[in-house]
């Protein structure tokens, strides 16, 4: 058998990796990443590069620890379940149509597709499919896209693209599966638990670009970073406008949508004014503990979020960076890959503490308690969490973006 065949994909180059009497030792297959690639969302041991799954349009859950594709077959649709540690099926079914996979919910056991047009559409058919089968068939009228499930799997959160034909702003939604019906989200805080529902012309419509979220199970938050939002309007400027948040505001242009997936209220949390008025590609966001850190790496300004205050906390200034950007939080560091480097910040002081060097435009981050991983053009560099310096490189040909490491 030849090298490259052991290495699996090849293309990789591990330090030290000889033992004292020369030999070559083992190859490890090191911990799985989350990787997306040219073809869709994969499982790569980043020891090696070998997959664990083929790649395929995939939505993971919130855990990454499950991955659901869809597989056409005459006139129907396989929903197709797997273990993203081992690539073994979980579960298989197989509903009416072609429909697109849309949501998944945490736990695998409830997956959402549409029907229609992507474009535009006057009318959506949703299926709403567990392990033993379809679940759910329901036409609705307009351009409604499945956004998230609600906790307990009888609702379905969905965007209701506006207009239908030709939609340039959205606002979300639930959708009561049992019967059919879409309706307003609930005001938070509202009577001790009593549900209100938000009042006819109050409801938020968005105009967002750039969107990235992060789910946290613990408070059953969906937390989304939306950008560009000039004429936007939260619910408690249109219940209240002469005591509107946004009074003398009116240069805030990204925010923090908040949804309960548990008890389906929506809050906004404003982002600093300096936010947003870059490139979408520099925004970036992610979730630790107690809180949700979004950063704007063209613009150099950092934003920590109370997950349970939902308030601005902390706001901190750094050397801007041109590119793509993505964050990743972990024990006492949080790591900003931009450009070609990487800037770590320490979670306590919330300031940058290092700046760390790449040689191609970053892909991605993600971090384990021991490794940080940086997605580079067609590989995964490993780094040193305490000093930056590569300890190895593996060969992810066609990789777009590195997503998560897997638990």
């Amino acid at each position: 058998m030849k090298r490259r065949e052991l290495f699996g994909l090849g293309g990789v180059v591990l330090l030290a990796s000889c033992g004292s009497a020369g030999k070559p030792r083992p190859v490890e297959p090191g911990e799985l990443l989350a990787v997306a690639v040219s073809d869709g969302l994969t499982v790569v041991e980043s020891g090696t590069g070998r997959r664990i799954v083929a790649p395929a349009a995939t939505l993971a859950t919130a855990d990454r620890r499950r991955l659901v594709s869809t597989v056409a077959e005459s006139g129907t649709s396989r929903v197709v379940t797997r273990d993203a540690r081992t690539g073994d099926l979980v579960t298989q079914t197989t509903v009416r149509g072609a429909g697109r996979l849309a949501a998944v919910a945490p736990d695998a056991g409830l997956v959402a597709l549409v029907d229609g047009d992507p474009d535009g559409r006057l009318e959506t058919t949703i299926i709403v499919a567990g392990p033993a089968g379809e679940r759910h068939r329901l036409k609705l009228p307009g351009f409604v896209q499945p956004e998230a499930f609600s906790s307990g799997g009888t609702s379905l959160f969905v965007l209701d693209m506006l207009p239908p034909e030709h939609p340039d702003h959205y606002r979300v939604r639930v959708l009561d599966l049992a019967a059919g019906q879409v309706n307003a989200l609930n005001l938070p805080g509202e009577n001790a638990g009593v549900k209100v529902l938000v009042p006819e012309g109050a409801e938020e419509e968005m105009r967002g670009e750039g969107r990235q979220a992060v789910f946290d199970p613990k408070r059953e938050r969906l937390f989304t970073l939306y950008s560009h939002q000039p004429d936007h309007l939260h619910v408690r400027d249109l219940l209240h406008p002469e005591t509107g948040a946004r009074d003398g505001k009116p240069e805030v242009h990204p925010f923090v949508h908040t949804l309960n997936v548990a008890d389906a209220w929506a809050v906004c949390v404003d982002l600093p004014s300096s936010f947003g008025t870059g490139a979408v590609e520099g925004l970036t966001i992610a979730q630790h503990n107690d809180e949700v850190w979004v950063a704007d790496a063209g613009k150099g300004v950092l934003a920590v979020i109370n997950a349970d205050a939902l308030a601005v906390i902390h706001e901190q200034a750094f050397q801007p960076v041109t590119g793509r950007a993505r964050l990743a939080v972990s024990g006492s560091a949080a790591y900003l890959a931009a450009g070609r480097q990487v800037q770590v910040f320490d979670v306590g002081a919330k300031t940058v503490r290092a700046t760390w060097a790449l040689p191609g435009d970053a892909r991605g981050v993600a971090v384990s308690g021991t490794q940080v991983y940086v997605g580079q053009p067609d590989g995964v560099h490993r780094l040193d969490p305490s000093t930056g310096a590569t300890t190895a490189t593996v060969s992810v040909p066609g990789l777009t973006a590195v997503e998560g490491v897997i638990g």
